[in-house]
């Protein structure tokens, strides 16, 4: 997984990005079956080793490091859940634009959020609703339409 990101499920609609709805299916389906080392190893590459760490709740950076590697550690179910839905929106956005403006976007104050930055709700989400509202955010700012 290291090296070069995956290929995008997003294609360019009148100069725009954009996320099909067959786009979204892939990115869901992905964020269910890649492993927790597939999915740490992808941020990590994407957006950095501190910020996914921050976007998960994680507090020592270096746990990580350590999800991706071979027989690495297992992460608490709500750890996994923040991993898997941060890939989703980090993946959806640096397909549809770049890594910059990804890390940007998740730290950005958001309107969609309750003038919250989306990297302290996925940092602090529990339930699905609080997941729901991120990934939401962040199809529409990648121009999702059915």
């Amino acid at each position: 997984m290291q090296g070069k990101l995956p290929s995008s499920p997003n294609r360019l609609h009148n100069g725009m990005p954009r996320v099909t709805a067959s786009g979204a299916q892939q990115l869901d389906d992905e964020a269910i079956t890649r492993s927790v080392r597939q999915l740490a190893a992808y941020l990590q590459e994407a957006v950095g080793q501190r910020v996914t760490a921050f976007m998960v709740g994680l507090s020592d950076a270096k746990q990580i490091g350590r999800y991706t590697r071979e027989r690495g550690p297992e992460p608490h179910a709500v750890t996994e859940r923040r991993l898997r839905e941060g890939y989703k929106v980090v993946r959806m956005l640096v397909e549809a634009y770049d890594a910059k403006t990804a890390r940007a976007w998740l730290f950005g104050t958001n309107s969609r959020l309750d003038d919250r930055a989306p990297i302290d709700v996925l940092a602090n989400a529990t339930g699905a609703a609080e997941f729901a509202a991120v990934v939401k955010a962040a199809r529409e700012l990648a121009s999702f339409d059915l």
